[in-house]
């Protein structure tokens, strides 16, 4: 039967008085052995300031204080405790005093008990020290526990003068040790005053983690941050409460026709087939498009020019040569010219008159050439991924009358009953999201790589240049891109002469010449400037000296008196071609310039290099993309087809029988509940190693695996996990974030939908009977097994055989009886024989306490679970062993005797029907009917 819902009552938990305290246990720290560490540690203790407490009482062990090994109390002590342990199960009252007598322990307690005091609170407090740091029972340590229960015993027996009362001074040694109950009520996730009632829900609450940024952006669509956080070191402090555990089990009665569905309705002589078809289709389309815009225009423009200069000059004589010679060399984008000239001037006294004509024809020509081309690339990628299911329902109404079918939601019928399993100590737990990790376990990403997407073009072509050229290549991926162009270049024109002494006056007078300056091929001239300057001259005032270029007689000058532009830049008009500097001279007797002419690319052939570059880039990138567009719709298709099959594992995994989704349940709650009481989650239960010398094969560390199981082996006993409690809460108690995808979970088990739905579960867990103490004991000291650290031996109370944990995972919870049963076929009553277990001798009669306790409870004859009506004495047996028992109904089994028997809970109150409603949908049809159980034939 499924368990769909469990009803308890809580019974408080009942505190010891101060004065039964001596008669329940030993304590640690009494009022007159409390040294002064312990005092100032109790005082941390109330201000709950876990992090200082812990720091003193790991440097008091560290210490020569704290007691290590037995020999740091001394030989007396050594001596007697060694004696004590040896005797063992054997001691009684004579023996004590001889061992004490034989220790020589007088030394120790003398009037005033000073060295006592020392030996025994150093012991106290090393104990406490050690379960405060969840290290007491560590291998290594010695067993203080019982040290201690021996320096009380001997401490006993000094007080009485060695006449203790007690016959049997066993019991004093079976004594648990008490320690002070703030150390067990240490808050270790708080080391604070708490401002509120409920401090987690504050934003700065200690029992919540650290908030993450940007879990919620500020228009509220919320995802769920899946950053990685610490594991909480915070341990919690669970309550044991004791309750009538009540169960509520159901089993399923019947099926029956719910409200109506859909009605198809078919006319007379109609034919009507229908077909569900599914289809989910995907397509993409990508275009790219390209357009390309060029303009050229031709013109031819001359225009001629002519001056007159006239010049009046006294020559003594003139004989003059004039040689010039330019060399220019140029690559692309590279210029080197060099100029040079020679003067030599022969001179004879004459008188000469000169009018000089300059005339000149410019030519401009202008090239201008407009293409307009438009691409269109169209790159178009068409992907169905189809997924079909057809169903098909046809109805024939050729030769009838007019048909309506109807089609009716299911509901089930189930009937439950109220059992009492007795009196349990419990843990009542409310714990968070209780699928989470049970649907996180199953969760498969798709391991495909997500095709990397070329880098977007976010250039334009006029920002391209020779300085940013190489990060663009390198960014795009170009390989073949044509060099860069220098977008500016220098012409360096050497300008010389020597105009002399003409007249021997130290006076040189007017003096012209003219050097070439060939603007490179592309370029134009936009600045010139003079460098390395040399400038001799004559006496006297009236010196100049003047070089001009360009249509504008644009010029780098000096005058006399300092006055000049030597240290300018002169901008140029953009001028092209072969150029003349001219230089006129007065009173120079010698000069050396470096005229340097800065030119700049000009825009056209500029602007053709960036395209050049800027279509390389799009070619790249065009096939770039081509290929990314492949290799992601190839990626995609693998995605979906995964993401569909997932989905299916999904829907296979969710829609199991509800036997199995119970189990489900069950587990992944023990591993919360087991996680919250031993505040760790599984993370050192590692004892089978993967690979093992020297095979390679998995093998299990022994050391560690004697260890772990000692620790399964307490959770897997202390508790009836087959009997636990569990109401699951809504959605909302769980993270905002993950409601939408909480309530996107499907199941046809609507139990298990509200499981993994779930926010928040509530989770009753019953203590195994005579485990309360073991329990009790971890949850204040985090020691398994009452401190002793080893499971009970088989003939200990506590033990828990195989057979016992087999028949409790198969939920058999019944109690073997003694003596046997005759059944009769089709009686309601029971012969038992073989017992007097109803009767009571000290009376003498029957016993009605025990005939109570009896009735209403389950009775199980051969498989079969009847209710115990009445109990009553078979009078016509003297010996008072057989027993009429009455049951609620008829016997349904066949006649048989010395059957054995058991019985189970109790049967509280009456059993009740409700229904729950499915999924499922059916076509009426009045021939056949929903199943009933047990099942059989049946008509409407």
């Amino acid at each position: 039967m499924s368990e769909l819902l469990r009803i308890f009552t809580t019974r408080a938990v009942e505190m010891l008085s101060p004065s039964n305290i001596k008669s329940f246990g030993i304590e640690s720290h009494p009022v007159n052995y409390q040294s002064d560490r312990f005092k100032s540690w109790q005082l941390l203790c109330r201000e709950n300031n876990v992090s200082m407490l812990n720091g003193e009482m790991l440097q008091f062990l560290k210490g020569k204080d704290s007691i290590k090994k037995i020999d740091d109390l001394g030989k007396e002590w050594t001596k007697a405790i060694t004696d004590f342990r040896s005797v063992g199960n054997q001691l009684d009252k004579n023996k004590a005093y001889q061992i004490i007598k034989e220790a020589r322990l007088d030394t120790v307690f003398n009037k005033e008990k000073n060295l006592y005091f020392l030996q025994r609170t150093a012991v106290s407090d090393t104990i406490l020290c050690l379960l405060q740091l969840k290290n007491l029972s560590h291998p290594s340590n010695m067993d203080y526990l019982s040290v201690l229960t021996v320096m009380t015993f001997v401490e006993k027996c000094y007080d009485l003068d060695m006449k203790l009362p007690d016959h049997d001074i066993l019991k004093y040694f079976d004594k648990q040790i008490l320690t002070p109950s703030c150390f067990s009520k240490l808050d270790l996730c708080n080391t604070g005053i708490r401002a509120t009632e409920f401090p987690f829900l504050g934003e700065t609450g200690a029992l919540t983690e650290a908030k993450i940024p940007g879990c919620i952006n500020e228009k509220c669509i919320c995802k769920v941050n899946d950053a990685c956080v610490p594991q909480s070191k915070c341990c919690a402090k669970p309550r044991i409460d004791v309750v009538d555990l009540m169960l509520v089990k159901d089993y399923t009665k019947s099926y029956l026709a719910g409200d109506l569905s859909y009605i198809k309705n078919i006319l007379e002589g109609e034919e009507l087939a229908t077909k569900h078809r599914r289809l989910e289709r995907t397509e993409e389309l990508i275009e790219t498009e390209e357009e390309i815009k060029q303009f050229e225009e031709k013109y031819l423009q001359t225009e001629d020019k002519a001056s007159l200069q006239k010049e009046t000059e006294n020559i003594v004589k003139q004989d003059s040569a004039f040689e010039a010679g330019v060399t220019a060399n140029a690559d692309w984008g590279t210029y080197k010219i060099q100029a040079d000239s020679k003067y030599n001037n022969n001179q004879s006294k004459s008188l000469t008159n000169k009018e000089i004509v300059n005339s000149s024809k410019e030519i401009v020509d202008r090239a201008t050439k407009q293409v307009e081309e438009k691409v269109r690339k169209l790159v178009s990628t068409k992907r169905i991924f189809e997924t079909e299911e057809i169903n098909e329902h046809s109805f024939n109404n050729v030769n009838g009358t007019n048909i309506s079918g109807q089609y009716l939601y299911v509901n089930k019928l189930s009937r439950a009953q109220v059992y009492n399993y007795g009196r349990k100590a419990v843990i009542d737990l409310v714990l968070p999201e209780p699928a989470a990790l049970y649907k996180r376990l199953f969760e498969t990403k798709f391991q495909g790589t997500v095709p990397v997407k070329p880098t977007d073009i976010d250039i334009k072509p006029d920002i391209i240049t020779p300085e940013n050229y190489k990060t663009l290549i390198s960014k795009y991926g170009i390989k073949d891109a044509p060099n860069p162009p220098d977008f500016f270049t220098e012409i360096v024109v050497a300008l010389e002469g020597e105009p002399g002494d003409p007249k021997g006056k130290k006076k040189s007078g007017s003096w012209t010449s003219s050097f070439p300056c060939p603007v490179p091929a592309n370029y134009a001239a936009i600045s010139m400037h003079v460098v390395n300057i040399r400038l001799n001259y004559n006496e006297g005032g009236g010196v100049s000296i003047n070089a001009s270029l360009g249509p504008n007689g644009d010029s780098m000058w000096h005058q006399d008196g300092g006055l000049n532009n030597l240290g300018n830049t002169v901008p140029l008009p953009a001028i092209e071609g072969n150029q003349m500097v001219n230089v006129h001279a007065w009173d120079v007797t010698n000069f050396k310039w470096d005229l340097i002419v800065k030119c700049k690319l000009k825009d056209e052939f500029k602007q053709q290099w960036q395209m050049s570059v800027f279509a390389k880039i799009t070619e790249v990138y065009d096939k770039a993309m081509e290929k990314y567009n492949k290799e992601f719709a190839e990626y995609q298709k693998n995605k979906e087809a995964f993401d569909l099959k997932e989905e299916d594992l999904k829907k296979e995994r969710y829609n199991k029988n509800p036997f199995i989704n119970r189990e489900t349940e069950k587990s992944e709650l023990k591993r919360m509940v087991i996680s919250y009481i031993s505040c760790q989650f599984f993370d050192q239960f590692d004892a089978m190693k993967n690979r093992v010398e020297p095979c390679g094969y998995p093998e299990m560390n022994i050391r560690e695996a004697e260890q772990q199981g000692k620790f399964i082996q307490f959770f897997e006993q202390a508790f009836n996990w087959n009997l636990i409690t569990y109401i699951f809460y809504p959605y909302f108690w769980g993270k905002k974030c993950s409601w939408s995808e909480k309530l996107k979970e499907e199941s046809n088990d609507l139990i298990f939908k509200k499981f993994l739905e779930a926010g928040s579960c509530r989770v009753l867990v019953p203590i195994r009977d005579g485990y309360f103490d073991y329990v009790s004991y971890f949850i204040s000291s985090g020691e398994i097994w009452g401190g002793a650290g080893m499971p009970p031996l088989p003939n200990d109370p506590h033990y828990v055989s195989v057979a016992q944990e087999i028949k409790e995972q198969k939920e058999n919870f019944y109690s073997d009886r003694e003596g046997a049963l005759s059944v009769v076929n089709a009686s309601n009553t029971v012969i038992l024989s073989n017992t007097d277990h109803y009767w009571d001798y000290a009376m003498p009669g029957v016993s009605t306490l025990k005939i109570n306790a009896d009735i209403d409870r389950e009775i199980i004859i051969d498989c079969k679970v009847y209710r115990i009506v009445s109990i009553a004495e078979d009078i016509s047996v003297s010996t008072h062993t057989s027993w009429i028992i009455t049951i609620e109904r008829n016997y349904e089994g066949a006649t048989a005797s010395n059957l054995k028997w058991s019985t189970g809970a109790v049967f509280i109150g009456a059993p009740w029907e409700f229904v729950t409603p499915t999924t499922l949908t059916f076509l009426r049809d009045k021939s056949k009917c929903l199943p009933s159980y047990p099942l059989k034939n049946c008509l409407e």
